[in-house]
């Protein structure tokens, strides 16, 4: 069974009357998978990032969707760290040049 296959494919259309059964093995395919992505995502992850709204959520795509939102990246405060650490870095008299610009470098990149 492959239970990222919610994932990686999109909803296939829903079932009528006159779906025939290669359609319809296709959706339960896709639907068990459904159920069975976001049971086993929550049990991987910590308990503290289960509290993500999944009673909305009705698609495994849109629960990874909620998790990625919930670290997204910053860059303010990186630019803010970059900056503080650069402020706060001073030559000392006692260490090389050298390693004092290396060090600036280092933080910059």
């Amino acid at each position: 069974m492959d239970i990222d296959f919610a994932l990686k494919e999109e909803q296939p259309t829903p079932l009528t009357t006159k779906s025939n059964p290669e359609v319809k093995r296709d959706f339960e395919r896709w639907d068990c998978s459904n159920h069975m992505s976001p049971m086993t995502i929550k049990h991987s992850i910590p308990e503290v990032f289960r509290d993500t709204k999944s009673e909305e959520i009705t698609q495994a795509k849109g629960f990874l969707n909620e998790i990625e939102k919930r670290f997204a990246k910053n860059d303010k405060v990186k630019i803010a760290l970059v900056l503080t650490s650069l402020i706060s870095i001073k030559y000392k008299r006692q260490e090389n040049v050298r390693e004092y610009i290396m060090e600036m470098f280092h933080f910059v990149s």
